[in-house]
């Protein structure tokens, strides 16, 4: 049997865990309903990029812009950006995505000299560095990113991907698929395909002012930085949403915790006090007997 003040310990320690929980899973309610906020902005903002670029793609000669170096794949490295979280107990979040980048040497058999890593997150960063990936020269970026950090960001991986340093470039994030449903997703961020602009509808034709090539070189890099951007709201998204989860389902297991403790407590409470009186019984009836 346990000590009653051990128990009674135990449901302080427990009370205390249950006020921590409740308040991150609090915090993260606040910052997933921000990060939702400028994820809806960001989209709305990349559709109207999406249709003006598409328009100016399919305006007089596809050829031009097949040679545009943002569409030719070139180089030997590929880059793979991973969007992770900075702390943990956002349940299987950063888990999935080192699966997933296990599954891209395992199944597709990359050779590690052909791939290179950029951790936006510290899990990613210590994950890649305990497994001996090759990393980007950094330290490692936080997800607290701002709108100047991606832009800069944005700008080095043009550039290192024009001067053909790498031949292309993905995005490994998490995806919200549902409420609760998340999905490691694999993007290719660079070069450009005319697969990615399919869907869009053609919109009004333009007269080009001073040409297409200068208006693509310079609408181009501003489609990718909004696209970065969504993808990192996205992530952000999805990682408050598994840390409010994990916290809510931590909450339910401590004072479920707290309950059978509580019980016990109580059964042990009434054990001492039984004892106590069939002692005080016990000792009348010997005083009793010698009378």
């Amino acid at each position: 049997m346990s000590n009653p003040k051990e128990i009674k310990r135990r449901i302080l320690s427990i009370e205390s865990v249950i006020k921590t929980t409740e308040a991150m899973k609090m915090i993260s309610i606040v910052k997933l309903r921000k990060a939702k906020n400028l994820l809806m902005k960001v989209r709305i903002y990349l559709d109207s990029i999406e249709t003006i670029l598409f328009d100016l793609l399919f305006t007089g000669n596809k050829e031009k812009f097949e040679k545009n170096p943002y569409f030719s794949k070139k180089g030997r490295i590929k880059l793979f950006i991973v969007f992770t979280s900075d702390r943990g107990l956002c349940g299987s979040f950063n888990s999935l995505i080192f699966s997933k980048i296990n599954h891209i040497f395992q199944k597709k058999g990359y050779l590690h000299d052909e791939c290179l890593f950029f951790s936006i997150g510290k899990k990613g960063f210590d994950f890649l560095c305990k497994k001996k990936y090759n990393i980007s020269n950094q330290n490692w970026i936080g997800n607290n990113l701002s709108h100047q950090k991606i832009q800069f960001l944005v700008s080095e991986f043009i550039l290192g991907f024009l001067k053909k340093k790498f031949s292309s470039i993905y995005l490994i994030y998490n995806h919200l698929k549902k409420s609760y449903f998340q999905e490691v997703v694999l993007e290719k961020f660079l070069p450009i395909t005319i697969k990615d602009f399919r869907k869009k509808t053609l919109g009004s034709s333009y007269i080009l002012e001073p040409s297409q090539k200068e208006i693509l070189n310079f609408i181009i890099p501003k489609f990718l930085n909004a696209k970065l951007l969504k993808i990192f709201w996205k992530s952000t998204t999805a990682e408050h949403t598994s840390r409010m989860i994990s916290m809510h389902k931590a909450t339910e297991n401590a004072s479920d915790i707290k309950h059978d403790l509580i019980l016990n407590y109580n059964k042990e409470r009434q054990t001492a006090i039984t004892k106590e009186i069939l002692e005080i019984i016990s000792g009348l009836e010997s005083l009793n007997k010698n009378k």
